[in-house]
């Protein structure tokens, strides 16, 4: 009876592919810092794209933690969804 009660339940499989887009944004926002790094004219739209990357990257953070709070059954621990996620937006934030 349970199998069949955990069959109808919605299920969420996009985390992976919100992780994965998180990751895009991050190495997008280290390109981008390295490109502000090395000095140039550029360096006031370098650091534009750098604060459009990390915002980028809150949006799907945000995304993520709404779709655990809305998600009966995640592909792993919430808890851990939690942690791997705010982690990864630690690094664009840094």
């Amino acid at each position: 009876m349970l199998n069949w009660f955990r069959a109808v339940l919605p299920r969420e499989e996009r985390f992976f592919d919100l992780f994965a887009r998180h990751n895009k944004v991050v190495i997008q926002g280290a390109h981008a810092l390295q490109d502000m790094l090395q000095g140039g004219d550029d360096i006031l739209v370098h650091c534009q794209r750098v604060s459009q990357f990390e915002n980028e990257a809150d949006n799907i953070t945000r995304e993520v933690l709404t779709a655990v709070r809305r998600t009966f059954i995640t592909p792993f621990d919430r808890g851990d969804i939690k942690n791997l996620i705010t982690s990864m937006d630690d690094a664009i934030d840094q």
